[in-house]
């Protein structure tokens, strides 16, 4: 893991992969889902029209940006859980290019997440997570800087591993 620098940070909703991806769990979401293969195996994603529309963050996106991402329950290795932060390569136009900053040891599962907004220790942003048609948003640096270094087991930080 490389140095982390004070920029904006995303979250991303990871749908689904294309093997367990079935439309009539989208109904009545607008635009197309984010795949996990995209992200997690080609490092890109990109958004079509329709989602941008209702999910405006994501035009605020730019290079060296971090995206969080959380995968929901239809992406087998990781389902219900943050487990994987980029770094923003390059947008052209709806497209984005990632390169993977860290993969956490541990993921947070969405009821750890869910209880760390609870305490406060995370922003109310972060309650997106798992939410039905949500794609991508901006989220406070320090949820991202918490994700990093703060141990879900032990529920303790690293005190060695914050960076300035």
């Amino acid at each position: 893991m490389g140095v982390l620098k004070r920029t904006n940070a995303f979250l991303i909703q990871v749908d689904s992969t294309r093997k367990n991806y079935v439309a009539r769990n989208f109904i009545n979401i607008p635009g197309n889902p984010i795949f996990a293969e995209d992200v997690l195996l080609h490092n890109r994603f990109n958004l079509d029209d329709e989602s941008i529309k209702h999910n405006p963050d994501f035009k605020l996106i730019k290079n060296k940006d971090y995206i969080i991402v959380y995968c929901n329950s239809l992406v087998p290795h990781s389902p219900n859980q943050i487990k994987f932060i980029f770094e923003v390569l390059s947008k052209l136009g709806n497209q984005i290019v990632l390169k993977l900053f860290t993969k956490l040891n541990r993921g947070y599962p969405l009821d750890h997440i869910r209880s760390l907004v609870e305490e406060g220790k995370l922003s109310s942003k972060m309650m997106k997570c798992g939410t039905k048609g949500f794609k991508t948003g901006k989220i406070d640096f320090s949820d991202l800087e918490l994700l990093i270094n703060f141990d879900p087991i032990v529920r303790t930080y690293h005190s060695t591993s914050w960076k300035t």
